[in-house]
């Protein structure tokens, strides 16, 4: 025992030397590290690479993300101080700047969702923000919302405020001066019917709401604006939309009955719809704006059920413009056609809606982009074979690229992605006010004059602004 207690007694004391030793190096190395650290060699400094003459020559550009992130659906500016605002997003919550978007921090990352239908800021109160949840764009992949939140430190905590079947909400307003007045466009579910569309209202901060306007329970309310200097007066934009499970592009129901402009001059105690040189057909969505240094001036962009329809541009027979007689988007790999026109080139050749055009002619298609450069440089007449995509299926279909012709019951002043063409007001004929577009009011909202034809892609882009010092000026 003694022999074995003496031998183990030997191997330890040689592993603790050992390890004393390694430590010893270690300790010994990290201190003429941190020397070396506080006393750097000194050199001479290196000459640049490059001559700064061929650096003036180069320019900042973006390197990422270099596809598309998703869509930003409001942006709400607190005016006291203009450096600060908030951007809301469709399916990634909401960002904040305090330094004019130099940086933005996220906020409303640990609610129950993240897609936002509006943001607004209070104009009294940096500190008080309201968002509405639920992404009011009628796409096919929308997200729906839980309600109304509200913040009382910027954003950095939220309280649930109400509406909690609200699905999507359109836009959101504060009074100018107590930010207890709150109104709440709530747009409804997008995929049915939903008893909760309408306006509401607060006057304590969101303990208690009061529905003031309500059409029915297929309309909603897409946008609203309040007069400049009378609070209690707003102007409120309703929508009738819906989606299946089959729609692609568009919506399946994207006019109707109860879209329309409401006008109250008393908080939303009473409405009244104004149809005064609006078009009497069924309406699809609408955007408002006030110009500010004259509110009298309004100005809205109006989707029509008769887009895009009224006289065809007069060409000469060389100048027709080839025409397929779809509507289309892109798709993976593709161009998808979301509506074949009755009666047209591409019903009659046996397209169909859901089919996935990958090639016309020796032409490869990858994208709508791709689709729509190869019909401009098409001629009227022109016979190619389209390949598609139909289901999992791949077919090849004989085409003739045909003409828009006076009279018929197309579209001839269509633009892509169901808009309508800008500038034509003047060439679609008497009843040109029925085919929607830009309009301006000149006493605040009570009768309406078209300007223009222009409105691109309804569904997304019905949204208008204007100048607040210059009422020629509209984006």
């Amino acid at each position: 025992m003694r022999l074995w207690s003496s031998f183990l007694h030997s191997k330890m004391s040689w592993w603790i030397a050992v390890v004393g030793l390694v430590l010893g190096w270690t300790v010994t190395g990290m201190a003429e590290e941190n020397k070396a650290d506080k006393n750097p060699p000194t050199t001479t400094a290196e000459k640049p690479v490059l001559s700064p003459s061929l650096l003036q020559a180069l320019s900042w550009r973006c390197i990422g993300p270099a596809n598309m992130g998703g869509r930003i659906t409001a942006i709400s500016v607190f005016e006291a101080d203009p450096t600060t605002f908030y951007v809301a997003t469709a399916s990634g919550g909401l960002l904040k700047t305090t330094n004019n978007g130099i940086t933005f921090e996220h906020q409303f990352d640990r609610q129950r969702t993240v897609s936002i239908g509006d943001v607004c800021v209070a104009p009294s109160d940096r500190n008080i923000v309201w968002v509405g949840t639920g992404e009011a764009n009628p796409r096919n992949s929308v997200s729906y919302g839980d309600g109304v939140y509200k913040s009382t430190d910027g954003g950095k905590t939220w309280r649930h405020m109400g509406l909690k079947n609200a699905f999507q909400i359109g836009k959101i307003l504060i009074h100018p001066t107590n930010p207890d007045i709150v109104y709440v466009g709530v747009l409804g579910r997008l995929y049915g019917p939903s008893e909760e569309r309408g306006l509401y209202k607060t006057t304590d901060g969101g303990k208690t709401w009061t529905r003031i306007l309500y059409v029915d329970d297929k309309t909603g309310v897409i946008d609203m604006r309040m007069h400049p200097y009378d609070p209690d007066t707003l102007l409120v934009a309703t929508y009738e939309r819906q989606r299946d499970g089959f729609d692609g592009g568009d919506p399946v129901k994207k006019y109707g009955p109860g879209s329309g402009l409401y006008k109250t001059t008393d908080g939303g105690r009473t409405f009244r719809r104004i149809t005064k040189g609006l078009p009497t057909c069924k309406l699809g969505r609408i955007g408002l704006d006030y110009f500010r240094t004259n509110p009298n001036i309004v100005y809205a962009v109006i989707e029509s059920e008769k887009i895009g329809m009224g006289r065809p541009p007069r060409r000469r027979p060389d100048q027709q413009r080839p025409y397929m007689g779809i509507r289309a988007e892109s798709a993976e790999k593709g161009a998808l056609l979301t509506e074949v026109v009755a009666g047209g080139p591409a019903e009659k050749a046996g397209l169909e809606a859901g089919d996935v055009i990958v090639a016309i002619g020796k032409t490869p298609i990858a994208s709508y982009d791709d689709l729509i450069d190869r019909i401009r440089s098409a001629k009227v007449g022109e016979k190619v074979r389209i390949k598609v995509r139909r289901g999992k299926e791949t077919k090849e279909i004989d085409f003739t690229f045909g003409t828009r012709q006076a009279g018929s019951s197309q579209r001839p002043n269509g633009a892509a992605l169901g808009g309508q063409m800008a500038n034509v007001q003047n060439t679609q004929g008497p009843d040109g006010h029925e085919y929607g577009g830009v309009y301006r009011s000149d006493d605040g909202g009570e009768s309406w004059k078209r300007i223009n034809s222009l409105n691109p892609r309804p569904m997304y882009f019905s949204q208008i602004r204007v100048d607040p010092s210059d009422d020629r000026y509209l984006y």
